[in-house]
């Protein structure tokens, strides 16, 4: 378990590493644009800038009270609209697309590590809209353990087992889904949790008669 986590974690940090310098500036510009636009369609301005202000407070908690953010904007992050190799010499033509890529790295990664702080917030907001659904599994889910206990009824350990790993499957696969510069459908978040209530749901009922 241990491993399949860190390999998880060694997926989105390769992500945070390498998407800056495959994606421009404009490509995080038109990931944000889209998600809000979606976000609005679905929820309202109201709703979207308390998205947008969950995620602030994440990011500044992760990247600015911890002294990162203002040490890469500090040394790191460049100004390309200058087109300038060093104070008073110009880029080439030819390599500024290149140039402005590399260039413009840190900023992109702090976009993404922004964009990771929203779509977090993002599932905050679909998880505070289904938890009666998500109190309802948990609570027919140890009714059906109960039931299965009076009536002796087997509780399989190989669902247990599927149904935990599925649980901790999808949970990182949304994290690697979170990093990656790519507009996330809206029906992404209550999908994904509502598969993992499901596989909740069989977790909880075939829990070992000895636990």
């Amino acid at each position: 378990m241990t491993r399949h986590g860190l390999l998880w974690l060694f997926a989105i940090i390769i992500i945070f590493l390498f998407a800056p310098l495959l994606m421009s500036r404009s490509d995080y510009a038109s990931c944000f644009e889209s998600e809000f636009d979606a976000a609005k369609e679905w929820y309202g301005e109201n709703e979207v800038n308390i998205i947008i202000a969950r995620a602030d407070r994440l990011y500044r908690g992760a990247m600015i009270s911890t002294g990162i953010d203002p040490l890469i904007r500090k040394y790191w992050v460049k100004d390309v609209s200058k087109k300038e190799i060093v104070p008073g010499i110009r880029m080439p033509e030819s390599a500024s697309p290149y140039a402005e890529q590399l260039v413009d790295y840190w900023g992109n990664f702090l976009h993404n590590i922004w964009l990771f702080c929203f779509r977090i917030a993002h599932s905050w907001s679909w998880m505070a809209y289904l938890m009666p659904f998500i109190g309802a599994i948990i609570f027919d889910g140890l009714m059906a353990r109960k039931a299965k206990l009076a009536s002796f009824r087997y509780t399989s350990p190989t669902i247990y087992n599927l149904s935990w790993h599925a649980v901790i499957a999808l949970a990182a696969f949304s994290l690697v889904a979170f990093s990656v510069v790519t507009p996330l459908s809206v029906f992404f978040y209550p999908a994904v949790i509502t598969a993992m209530g499901i596989f909740t749901w069989l977790l909880i009922s075939n829990i070992q008669h000895s636990a």
